[in-house]
């Protein structure tokens, strides 16, 4: 079991992206604002409350100016994996996030992943691969022709190479509207050795609304969060280690893995831990039981 944690994505790490950021006008402070206007202000989206609203800086003005949410270029850097970056086409992003050697994209919409580290601006090339985005598993030619297209949601990288100045490019291309939740770069560190039994569920916030007269019924469909719990073995001489990082983890959205082995997708989510406890079992081993909630 690995966790990465993530490194904040900022004005200084975000180096390019192909995703205009031009869905409303920037803010203006000499012009006087109606009520329901919108515009950007440091890569967030604010909407006019009251009128007259002249001069009244967003996120300093809370009467004048209400949060909308981070501009389209910026929602794949929040910690909303449902809250989606999208283009027409194609989206590319690169980023500078330092010393990591792990990536997830989650939440995509696409064909195909394309991830490239070069050394810095126009530097030697590091890595570079593409990730189809196509999970059938075709077994007859019945499937071949009819099976319908199953497509991958995320990518969870842990191989990249460890350069301080390297710039990741991430590359996501389709034939529509492609979409990505959440661009996440960080530095994976081992945990212990997962154990069967591992549990994940789902908690659904939809809502279901009965009339008590006709009997009829609606459903309100809203998000769900996913839970993980289980328990993993790992050496005595590593305990404090990992107590240590998981300290340094409390609330704070990490990325994690219960297991590197194909066809596990579910065991990879972005969430934090909201349960640890840990039994000395053996002399050379222990054994720590963990509950993890996915962010939505």
């Amino acid at each position: 079991m690995r966790v990465i944690r993530p490194v904040a994505i900022t004005e200084a790490e975000l180096i390019s992206s192909s995703v205009p950021e031009d869905e409303y006008p920037a803010y203006n402070p000499a012009a006087d604002y109606i009520v329901g206007y919108s515009v950007i202000y440091e890569h967030v989206t604010y909407e006019s409350v009251q009128t007259p609203n002249v001069g009244h800086t967003p996120g300093a003005s809370p009467l004048y100016w209400a949060v909308k949410g981070p501009t389209n270029r910026w929602l794949m850097f929040d910690n909303e994996v449902s809250s989606q970056t999208e283009a027409d086409e194609s989206i590319v992003a690169t980023i500078a996030p330092g010393l990591v050697d792990s990536l997830a994209l989650l939440n995509l919409q696409g064909v195909l992943v394309n991830v490239r580290v070069t050394d810095g601006p126009g530097g030697a090339e590091l890595y570079n691969h593409d990730y189809p985005l196509d999970g059938s598993e075709v077994f007859d030619w019945y499937q071949y022709f009819y099976q319908p297209f199953i497509e991958i949601h995320q990518i969870v990288l842990t191989d990249l190479p460890l350069y301080g100045s390297a710039h990741i490019t991430a590359t996501l291309t389709g034939g529509g509207i492609v979409k990505v939740g959440s661009m996440i770069a960080g530095t994976a560190f081992y945990l212990g050795e997962m154990e069967l039994g591992v549990s994940v569920g789902m908690i659904s916030f939809s809502k279901k609304d009965t009339d008590p007269i006709t009997g009829s019924t609606k459903f309100i469909k809203r998000k769900n969060s996913k839970r993980m719990s289980g328990q993993f073995m790992l050496d005595n001489f590593a305990l404090d280690n990992v107590y240590r990082i998981l300290a340094e983890l409390d609330a704070v959205p990490s990325v994690w893995l219960g297991t590197d082995a194909a066809g596990y997708e579910l065991l990879k989510f972005f969430g934090f831990f909201r349960d640890f406890s840990t039994v000395i079992a053996y002399p050379t081993k222990s054994l720590c039981s963990f509950e993890i909630e996915a962010l939505i």
